[in-house]
C-alpha cells in the first residue's frame, strides 16, 4: 500500500492563546515581529482536542519545555509550552483526573491579578474542566515551592514540585496514552525555524 506520511503541526502556548507559526499569511494569522527583529506569521487558537498519543520533555538553546503530542484522526500536533510555571504545572495537576484513553480538551487562560499576569492550561473532558489532583489545601506529597536568593534577589523556586510532578506523569500516567504510529513527543522538533512562540 503506497500512502503519504502524516504532517506535523506545531503549536506553542502564549499569552493565553495556541498559537500556530505559519510560513506565509493566511486569512487568519497575525503578523507580528520577534524580539530578533524577524517578521512572523501566527494563527491563534482558544483550544485544542485530540487524543494525547505522548508526553515529554525537550530542551534547546530557548532552554526546557514539554511537547504534548495530541491527534485527532486526521491531524497530528505537538502543543509545545515552558517546564515550569503556570501551564506546566496546571497541567500536570490536572491531567492525572483525565482518562487519557478518551480525546481530552486543552485551554490556554490569562488572567491579571494585580499587576501579574497568571497562565494556566485548562484540562476538559466530557464537558466538564478536569479538577487538579493536587491543590493548595491538599497538597499530598507534592513538594511545595520555597524562596530562594539568586544574585540578592529573592524569588519563587519549584524546582523540587516540577521533579516530583514530572516523576509522578513519567510513573502514573505516560504508560496509560494511546500510542501513535505517526510521532512520538521524543523524535518532534520545534516549527521549521526553531524559535518558540513566547
Amino acid at each position: 500500500m503506497l500512502g503519504n506520511k502524516d504532517s506535523i503541526i506545531y503549536l506553542a502556548v502564549s499569552d493565553g492563546k495556541i498559537v500556530r507559526r505559519v510560513k506565509e499569511p493566511t486569512a487568519n494569522s497575525r503578523q507580528r515581529t520577534t524580539k530578533e527583529g524577524k517578521t512572523v506569521h501566527e494563527e491563534l487558537y482558544d483550544y485544542a482536542t485530540g487524543l494525547i498519543t505522548d508526553i515529554t520533555t525537550r530542551e534547546n538553546d530557548y532552554g526546557k519545555f514539554w511537547n504534548v503530542v495530541m491527534t485527532d484522526g486526521s491531524a497530528t500536533y505537538v502543543l509545545q509550552f515552558k517546564y515550569s510555571g503556570g501551564n506546566a504545572t496546571s497541567f500536570l495537576k490536572s491531567i492525572p483526573n483525565a482518562d487519557v484513553t478518551k480525546p481530552i480538551t486543552i485551554m490556554p487562560k490569562m488572567q491579571t491579578v494585580g499587576d501579574k499576569k497568571k497562565a494556566s492550561l485548562v484540562l476538559i473532558q466530557d464537558n466538564q474542566a478536569l479538577r487538579w489532583k493536587w491543590t493548595k489545601d491538599n497538597p499530598g506529597d507534592v513538594p511545595q515551592l520555597r524562596k530562594i536568593k539568586v544574585k540578592g534577589i529573592e524569588q519563587w523556586d519549584d524546582s523540587d514540585m516540577m521533579d516530583y510532578l514530572e516523576t509522578y506523569l513519567m510513573q502514573h500516567v505516560k504508560s496509560k496514552l494511546a500510542k501513535s504510529a505517526t510521532i512520538g513527543a521524543a523524535d518532534a522538533t520545534e516549527a521549521e525555524d526553531d524559535e518558540p512562540t513566547f
